[in-house]
This record gives structure tokens, C-alpha cells and sequence, in this order.
């Protein structure tokens, strides 16, 4: 028997193949009726059953349109039985009450003043502290103990004073700095107890025979009350104009620089002299004999 040639062969099951994959496809959705030239296609009927009608439920009725009115979809439908807003240039505005804060974060921090002094007792003696070191015009610590010095009113170191010519100066950085420069951390002699305490104390202090109030109202850095011992010390510095009752201090001079010394002066040596030895002489006794 004779074989058919090979490309007969692929051409045949091409056409199967396209016959096979077409098939189910045909007719599904009508058999169109070829007439010449003329195609005709058959419409698919998308009409419900009539038992499936009456589930569909009937479309809403187009509202009729309102005679003298507009209806196109920007105009805003206002109900007529709705209460009119008051008139706000007819009313007056009311004011109300603050509401409270919704937490402590809210509010106005207060610095709670500091406490008294506390004045010494009987049992305090006579005690030598180191190393002083001025807080104010009018405060101290010192080896451990705050004092306030008493019988004065502590300057603080935020006070200003005003000039002669309306200009303020911080008069009260002022005081502590001539304060400490008086105070040189040279011990002082106060009347204190035995330990040292958390709390301010008012007392009296010494710097050798000098009392530390009494230096600071006689120099114009410290306020008193009237009628005190120490006020008519008081007046006398607020006529001599002096510490905050007067101007404000001048500035400090500048320094003069002092010359550098030259690189050779310090470090390299200088050159002495030449010595000449002295010419040697014969002694005047004779060697001694020589060893045999």
C-alpha cells in the first residue's frame, strides 16, 4: 500500500483539528440565513416570561415639575416648615464661660515664693565657715549652711535699678558680684547650730570685725526698713548716691598687654665670656726624690 505524503498528512489533521474546536460554536447564537450577497441575522428574544414579569417591581413615577419654581439640581430645596435662624445684627452676642482645661498641662504654671528665713534659737554659737560663697546681696552658703542675713532685705539678682538718665541697669547682679569680690571666700563667723539644715536661716556674720549687713546697707547694696538700727545708714548711701541708689558702675578698664619676650631671651642660653686660665708656675719647693 501506497503512503501519503507527509505535508498531506498535516494539512488533513490541521483541518480536523479546526473542525473539532468550531463545532460546539456553531449555531449558538443562530443560523444565519445566506441568501446571495445578503447576510440575515436572527435577533435573540430578551423578553421575560410572562410568569417572570410580575417579580420585577414597577419603576417610580416621575415627580411632576413645580410650576413657578426652578428646578434645576443647584437650587437648594428649603423646607417652608423649618424654623428661621435669628438674625445676628438684630441679636446681641453672648458671651460665655471658659471651659476648663482638659488637663494640669494647660495651665498657667505658678512659682510658688520661697519660704522665710528661719531665725536661729538660743543653742546657735559662734561657728568659723569656709569658703563663703555670696547667692545674693544678702545670702550666703558656706559649708554647708544657707544664711540670710539678718536685718536687711535680700537684693535679688534679677532687680534692676534705674539711672539718673531713665536707663535700667541690673543692679541686682550688681550687688552679688561686689558682694563676692568683697567676700574674697575669706572664712566667716556666724551664729549657727550645731548642723547644717535644708532651711534658709537668719543670723548675723562676720568677716573679721566687720558685720556683713552693716558693709553691705553702708555701701549702698541692700535695702532696709525704716526705723531699723541699720537705716540711718541707709539714708546716708542713697544721698551719697551709692551701690543701686546711684548710677551704674562703669565698665572695667582693659588691660594693657604686656610685651611678649622674644624667643631668644627665653629659651636659648646666653653666651658668656671666654675665661682665660691663669699661666701655670713652677712651685716654689722642690718635687720630692723620685722612688728607687
Amino acid at each position: 500500500m501506497r503512503q501519503l505524503p507527509l505535508y498531506v498528512l498535516t494539512v488533513f489533521v490541521a483541518i480536523s483539528l479546526t473542525y473539532a474546536f468550531m463545532a460546539p460554536f456553531h449555531g449558538g447564537v443562530g443560523t444565519p440565513a445566506v441568501t446571495g450577497q445578503d447576510v440575515d441575522i436572527t435577533p435573540e428574544d430578551f423578553e421575560l416570561p410572562d410568569e417572570m414579569k410580575n417579580d420585577v417591581p414597577d419603576a417610580e413615577p416621575e415627580a411632576a415639575p413645580l410650576k413657578g419654581r426652578v428646578t434645576s439640581p443647584e437650587a437648594r430645596q428649603v423646607n417652608p416648615d423649618a424654623p428661621a435662624l435669628p438674625d445676628s445684627q438684630s441679636t446681641p452676642l453672648e458671651r460665655v464661660e471658659p471651659r476648663q482645661p482638659l488637663s494640669q498641662l494647660g495651665q498657667a504654671a505658678t512659682v510658688a515664693p520661697p519660704p522665710p528665713p528661719v531665725p536661729v534659737d538660743n543653742t546657735a554659737k559662734p561657728l568659723l565657715l569656709y569658703q563663703p560663697v555670696a547667692l545674693a546681696a544678702g545670702t550666703i552658703e558656706a559649708s554647708g549652711y544657707k544664711i540670710a542675713l539678718d536685718g536687711i532685705e535680700t537684693l535679688p539678682i534679677e532687680e534692676t535699678c534705674s539711672a539718673g538718665d531713665g536707663a535700667s541697669w541690673p543692679c541686682g547682679m550688681a550687688a552679688r558680684t561686689a558682694f563676692r569680690n568683697w567676700l574674697r571666700s575669706r572664712a566667716i563667723e556666724c551664729d549657727v547650730p550645731g548642723q547644717p539644715t535644708d532651711d534658709v536661716i537668719a543670723t548675723h556674720c562676720k568677716l573679721g570685725n566687720a558685720d556683713l549687713a552693716q558693709w553691705l546697707v553702708e555701701n549702698g547694696w541692700a535695702r532696709v526698713k525704716h526705723g531699723t538700727p541699720m537705716a540711718d545708714a541707709m539714708k546716708k548711701a542713697e544721698e551719697e548716691k551709692r551701690g543701686i541708689f546711684g548710677e551704674a558702675p562703669a565698665a572695667l578698664p582693659v588691660t594693657q598687654e604686656v610685651p611678649m619676650p622674644s624667643f631668644s631671651d627665653t629659651l636659648l642660653p646666653t653666651e658668656e665670656p671666654a675665661v682665660t686660665p691663669p699661666p701655670l708656675t713652677a712651685p716654689d719647693a722642690p718635687f720630692p726624690p723620685r722612688p728607687q
